[in-house]
């Protein structure tokens, strides 16, 4: 499969994740709500294994700051997630008063826009360097987006018209394609130090998505269930690492 053709096919799957979790929320929104702890908890263990197995081993082999861009893209997604007030995680639980109390729903929606922005960023800078790399960032972010999507919408219809916020939200998944189109038109090309510096920051901004946004999880409820889904998460992950050709 031509890597062009792998970027927008699994960014468009990531999309769609998006999507799923937002008619999930409009069918069954307490059901979701009630089980997006066990999503998350296999989200954020499928994201550690993409991260410290697979990225940052690739990233500091191509680049000799890859320790420091690590930690630019974790701090760049604290600062991004800081100043929108939003999580992928545990907020989807608060109570519509406490929902109130973030920022208006169009700086919400700016910040969970760029924030599926880069996830395609992420996909295409994976797939330069390896299909199988690729592969499993794009697993990674498409488990993630998963309760994102339940994320974007719930928050979005506490604070805006129900319409509006339905169309903001299939303009966050719509933002994961857009992201990977972008890295096609700049990352080809790119030196082996810039492509490491991008993947360091790419596995940084994974790390923090997983440990600020998804893992808190584990620990609000059902911890013992939670943490058996995390480490499955991580076990799948290394699985697929096995049996997938060199």
């Amino acid at each position: 499969m031509p890597v062009q053709f792998s970027i927008i096919f699994y960014s468009s799957i990531a999309g769609l994740a998006t999507i799923l979790g937002i008619i999930l929320v409009l069918m069954k929104k307490q059901l979701v709500l009630r089980h997006a702890s066990f999503v998350n908890s296999f989200a954020a263990g499928l994201i550690l294994g993409v991260a410290f197995f697979h990225l940052f081993p690739e990233a500091i082999e191509l680049s000799e700051h890859a320790l420091s861009f690590i930690f630019l893209g974790f701090i760049c997604f604290f600062l991004l997630e800081n100043v929108v007030v939003l999580h992928s995680g545990s907020e989807v639980l608060f109570s519509e008063k406490e929902h109130s109390q973030h920022t208006k729903g169009i700086v919400m929606f700016s910040g969970l826009f760029f924030h599926s922005l880069m996830d395609g960023v992420i996909i295409g800078i994976g797939f330069e360097i390896d299909s199988n790399i690729g592969l499993l960032t794009s697993l990674g972010v498409i488990f993630h987006e998963l309760p994102e999507g339940v994320t974007t919408f719930s928050l979005l219809i506490n604070t805006i018209k129900k319409k509006t916020a339905l169309k903001l939200s299939i303009m966050v998944a719509l933002a994961t394609p857009i992201g990977a189109v972008i890295s096609l038109t700049f990352v080809p090309g790119l030196s082996d130090e810039i492509i490491g510096a991008m993947l360091a920051m790419a596995g940084g901004s994974l790390l923090y998505i997983s440990a600020s946004d998804l893992i808190p999880q584990t620990h609000e409820e059902h911890g013992i269930k939670n943490a058996i889904f995390l480490l499955t998460g991580v076990a799948f992950l290394h699985i697929l690492h096995i049996i997938l050709p060199e």
